[in-house]
């Protein structure tokens, strides 16, 4: 990876919250579920981009998690996930990597806020390529309880 690629700042819109002291630039490996089928920019936003810039309805605008892209360090968390949230639909992929020390600070949720799971925050610099630190993997779901979604 070109660590020179990075200049290691965040967006704008970063003010609006402050990370949490346990965010550092680490590698964590993780999981991520890419909701457009691919390993690409478009798969590896953060939650405030998802939402078009915007805060959800039902989250404050300094709360850092707004801000971050979710991980997790642990598949069954993913599926989990994965199996509640509406955006993704087949065809999606999971996808597994790590946190990178170029593309941003990333910390363990449980490490900043009373959560259990295995989610990882990732809160990351301009121009960061985080699915340049992810692999495809081959795992298959189980939708067993969730037939509408198969």
């Amino acid at each position: 990876m070109d660590v020179e690629r990075i200049q290691k700042i965040f967006p704008k819109y970063f003010e609006n919250f402050q990370l949490p002291e346990a965010a550092i630039e680490q590698e964590i490996e993780v999981y991520r579920a890419c909701p457009t089928g691919k390993i690409e920019k478009a798969s590896f936003l953060n939650t405030y981009e998802e939402n078009g810039f915007k805060v959800p309805p039902d989250k404050d605008i300094d709360d850092p998690q707004v801000y971050c892209m979710s991980t997790f360090f642990r598949l069954k968390d993913v599926r989990r996930f994965v199996i509640l949230e509406s955006k993704f639909q087949r065809p999606w992929l999971l996808a597994r990597g790590h946190t990178t020390k170029v593309d941003g600070k990333s910390c363990k949720t449980r490490d900043w806020k009373k959560q259990r799971g295995s989610h990882v925050d990732w809160w990351l610099y301009v121009d960061a390529k985080p699915w340049m630190a992810f692999e495809e993997t081959d795992y298959e779901f189980e939708y067993e309880h969730f037939p509408e979604r198969r």
